[in-house]
């Protein structure tokens, strides 16, 4: 990526944390998920450790059919101390995924869970066409 659009990712992300931390709806009760797709597109600013939660937390809630607020608070319960059927975080991929936070446009209350769930599913995928 070029400076200039991870500066512009990261205000985007701010922004969207705003939202998230008002625990106004829909934004409030996806925090963990828009966290998470943020991370493990951008894995040089997280630590290794959160970006495992991460892959754990989308493969949980997209691949296996988890509900997203018992995946979250089984983290916030149990911490790192949590196992988790799940496989091990591959290498993030080199190319860009297919649906990133610029493609969320502004957030919008009547389309964001329908266009954070795109966005939480392309990361996963990006990441699974990299395990083959």
């Amino acid at each position: 990526m070029f400076e200039g659009e991870i500066q512009s990712c990261a205000t985007r992300f701010h922004e969207l944390l705003a939202l998230d931390h008002s625990q106004r709806e829909p934004w409030g009760s996806r925090h963990g998920l828009a966290f998470a797709t943020y991370a493990l597109q951008h894995p040089g600013a997280f630590p290794a450790a959160t970006l495992d939660r991460s892959w754990i937390a989308l493969h949980r809630i997209y691949g296996c059919g988890d509900d997203p607020g018992r995946v979250f608070e089984r983290f916030r319960r149990e911490g790192n101390r949590a196992r988790w059927d799940s496989p091990p975080r591959p290498t993030p991929p080199e190319q860009f995924p297919r649906v990133t936070i610029a493609d969320l446009a502004n957030f919008e209350a009547e389309t964001y869970a329908e266009m954070l769930d795109q966005w939480a599913r392309a990361t996963l995928d990006w990441y699974e066409k990299r395990k083959t």
